[in-house]
């Protein structure tokens, strides 16, 4: 298989990993009756959530394993050490902030359409197993998922297709910013895929990764429950407060620095 085949193909078995992954969610989601009555999202689309998540690594899994690739070399689950795993820790926090702001700056720009405000809906549930669905799903299914996918996988094959690291970093994070079908948060998902292409390729594992991606959501994830209330504490005139602005850049370059000193197992 020559390099442009071996590109393609990469491309491709992800692409079909989301849009298998989206056909077993929809059928779930489409026994949902909020569907028709546009009412708030029931039990039956955080379950199909859940299962549309679980299911985004299994094609590149079968495949691997039926291929007999050692399957955790593979995808990039290498051991990193405990100082890797604090840096990470830190690193993600500040990027987490740094993210925030420019979620904000966008904002200013093109505000956010109504239809999005479903979105946001959907974070906040209101019967407690839709909560625990959600929470599984968004904290833990979907970064393992989508870390195996693009930054294991999609990264690593073209990082050996193309010999060029940064070209590897961008292309993936660009697809992985475009399969979350959000053009409103399309700058912020493509920053934090550059940082996520980096980690993986710095410390040459997707444990960071999940790491960084699981802190993000979490945080995101909390705050959007803890509501209006909370937004008016972290705000300063329609920005973040300055305090809290400057210690995510130092959070973020404290990470950034001690990563870049990492040793590589």
């Amino acid at each position: 298989m020559n390099q442009t085949l071996s590109v393609k193909f990469a491309f491709g078995i992800v692409f079909l990993s989301v849009l298998l992954a989206l056909i077993i969610g929809s059928i779930f989601g489409a026994l949902d009756p909020s569907i028709l009555t546009g009412s708030k999202p029931g039990l039956s689309t955080y379950f199909a959530m859940f299962v549309g998540q679980g299911f985004l690594a299994v094609p590149i899994i079968v495949f691997l394993v039926r291929k007999k690739y050692p399957l955790f070399e593979s995808l990039r689950f290498n051991p990193v050490s405990k100082n890797t795993i604090l840096a990470t820790l830190l690193f993600s926090l500040g990027a987490m902030v740094i993210s925030d702001e420019i979620n904000i700056l966008v904002d200013m720009v093109i505000p956010m359409p109504d239809s999005f405000l479903k979105v946001e809906a959907m974070m906040t549930p209101d019967n407690p197993l839709s909560l625990v669905l959600l929470i599984f799903t968004v904290v833990i299914l979907a970064p393992i998922g989508e870390e195996i996918l693009f930054r294991g996988f999609l990264q690593k094959y073209l990082e050996n297709a193309w010999g060029d690291i940064t070209r590897a970093i961008l292309f993936s994070s660009l697809f992985f910013a475009a399969i979350h079908f959000n053009p409103y948060w399309m700058i912020q998902i493509y920053f934090l895929g550059v940082l996520l292409g980096y980690l993986a390729w710095k410390t040459n594992s997707v444990i960071p990764c999940i790491i960084f991606h699981v802190t993000i959501n979490g945080t995101s994830l909390l705050f959007t429950s803890l509501g209006d209330s909370f937004e008016s504490f972290i705000l300063w005139h329609g920005h973040l407060n300055p305090i809290l602005l400057v210690l995510g850049i130092y959070l973020f370059w404290t990470g950034f620095k001690h990563l870049k000193t990492a040793q590589v197992n």
